[in-house]
């Protein structure tokens, strides 16, 4: 029994002796694309005036010689770490883990000349980013 509580002690001693730190860091970054494509845009028909009206102003628009393109980004990035060290004598990290997830919307539209819709392209994975 005495044996036994040494052990203890001994084991509470050590823990005492290391100092943990964690962080958890949420990054996000520009706005959810709000509308289905699919259901707002048609084209030939939708104009700037319009996709700006239903998506907002976009991240950034491409100049090109046969039209414009607005890009719409949206980005989560997840951050998880977790370090273990003794902080007295040695400053000797003992286990260090981090874990680093990021994810991103993409919507780009595509216009003609005259500013009408042409075509877009949409990729969504934020969704897919785990919670912690």
């Amino acid at each position: 029994m005495r044996v036994a509580s040494l052990g203890l002690l001994l084991c509470l001693g050590l823990a005492s002796g290391l100092s943990t730190a964690c962080s958890i860091t949420r990054v996000y970054r520009g706005s959810p694309i709000r509308a289905v494509p699919d259901e707002v845009l048609q084209a030939g028909v939708t104009n700037k005036a319009q996709v700006l009206q239903i998506l907002g102003p976009p991240d950034r628009i491409v100049r090109q010689h046969d039209g414009d393109a607005f890009l719409y980004r949206y980005v989560r990035r997840n951050v998880d770490s977790l370090e273990l060290e003794e902080p007295v004598f040695t400053n000797l990290t003992v286990f260090s883990y981090t874990r680093n997830e990021q994810r991103a919307d993409l919507l780009l539209v595509l216009f003609d000349k005259e500013g009408v819709v042409v075509s877009w392209g949409l990729r969504r994975s934020t969704e897919d980013i785990g919670v912690l």
